[in-house]
């Protein structure tokens, strides 16, 4: 075996995803599937080996040093593996932070701190299960057991002309990207209507630039909300000076300056922008996973101990599926980890996730949302409670399922609806 020598390390420095090789085909019948009954898996004294350096993979980092001062933890990441917050991205102008002000510590000093091993700048290209081995762009490196915290990507949608004119915002390096390439433009079109979507436009138009939203929905945040809410942030948006071409896409950027186009949209119509930001939605990173023909549903698929198909690979983050959907979300990644760590430790722990409501970055007129399956049956009740709209989502049956709280006043409703929402939920 290769060994990696400890002068690769030399250069840690930060980021928050892992590259790896496009996916091979995997053939059904070759897929292992989550085993129907958990044994204790049987441990090496080989590291921990952890892959991605966003919250998920720094975090579990963190959690494990702290039941252990002695287990060998290692972190490979293709990026420089700084330490940051995520979700600080889409409301970073209106905070007048940049890059270095998002940044809390650099790998090396995470690293430091926590006495664990980073590997920054490489490529995790192929998981050799049979030898508990990776197969990395500095050499092999052996495992006892294996987290993959590979988290998600940015789903392009095809455009046709000029691309160059397309960033999305989904690390660190996008953000300081994005900063750079923003100085000295005005307009901003935001290609997507969603809940990043309309973050990004509340904090761009707060910061002084000119934005228009562009969705597929009949509202913003459709597949989330209900109408009389999407409309309620669609008008305070608008009041601010967000302009919104809804029901409509981009079909092709023509260039017509250096630094400006004309977006043609599906529609027929044209708008001129100087950036387009995109912000449809993520995909979680399953390739390395598939490649290991692990069990794949729209993320990893985990059991109640985080385990994979292969009781000694674990998985946590934007990439992975529980039993109860994909999981993209800070609050249940943070309430995996503490059972995950143990039972990476030889403590199987199951995993319990509580509902907790998402804190949508719109300041101009606040939301929060626990949002219902995505192929929930059922209907919206609302009721205006003076200025502000909470919106709760009943099944057939009369269980809730999702709520919504849009206004400043209401706000203080959240422990109280996700109290509601957790005895339904027991009582069904």
């Amino acid at each position: 075996m290769i060994e990696i020598t400890e002068s690769a390390t030399e250069e840690v420095a930060a980021v928050s995803s892992v590259s790896v090789d496009s996916p091979s085909q995997v053939q059904p019948s070759t897929v292992q599937p989550l085993p129907s009954e958990v044994s204790q898996p049987i441990f090496s004294t080989d590291p921990i080996v952890i892959i991605g350096s966003g919250h998920s993979g720094y975090q579990l980092a963190a959690a494990l040093r702290a039941q252990s001062a002695t287990v060998p933890i290692t972190v490979f990441t293709a990026d420089d593996g700084a330490l940051y917050s995520k979700p600080a991205l889409s409301n970073a102008f209106a905070m007048n932070k940049d890059g270095d002000a998002l940044q809390s510590e650099s790998a090396l000093e995470w690293e430091s701190r926590l006495n664990i091993r980073v590997y920054p700048h490489t490529r995790v290209e192929h998981i050799d299960r049979a030898n508990s081995t990776l197969h990395t762009s500095i050499g092999k490196y052996a495992y006892s057991r294996l987290v993959l915290a590979t988290g998600a990507s940015p789903i392009e949608i095809p455009i046709e002309g000029d691309r160059s004119y397309v960033v999305s915002v989904n690390d660190l390096v996008d953000y300081r990207r994005f900063r750079a390439e923003l100085q000295g433009k005005k307009r901003i079109a935001i290609l997507g209507d969603g809940l990043i979507g309309c973050e990004f436009a509340n904090d761009l138009i707060e910061s002084g630039y000119e934005v228009t939203v562009i969705g597929l929905g009949q509202w913003p945040m459709e597949r989330l909300i209900p109408q009389q809410l999407g409309e309620s942030l669609q008008n305070a948006l608008s009041q601010r000076g967000v302009k919104w071409r809804l029901q409509d896409s981009i079909a092709r950027i023509e260039p017509m300056t250096e630094s400006s186009a004309v977006l043609h949209l599906t529609s027929g119509k044209q708008i001129e922008a100087d950036m387009v930001l995109s912000a449809v939605g993520l995909k979680p990173n399953v390739a390395l996973a598939q490649q290991a023909e692990l069990e794949i549903g729209r993320g990893i698929k985990v059991n109640q101990f985080g385990q994979t198909s292969d009781e000694n690979i674990y998985s946590l983050g934007d990439c992975v599926e529980t039993e109860s959907g994909w999981q993209p979300y800070i609050a249940p990644i943070n309430q995996m980890i503490p059972s995950l760590a143990k039972s990476l430790l030889g403590d199987l722990s199951s995993i319990s996730l509580t509902p907790t409501p998402v804190i949508v970055k719109t300041p101009i007129l606040p939301l929060t949302i626990f949002p219902a399956a995505p192929n929930a049956q059922g209907q919206w009740h609302i009721e205006p409670q003076a200025d502000d709209l909470t919106a709760a989502f009943y099944s057939p049956e009369g269980v809730m399922l999702g709520f919504a709280l849009l206004g400043r006043q209401v706000q203080s409703l959240r422990g109280s609806w996700i109290e509601q929402l957790s005895l339904k939920k027991s009582a069904a």
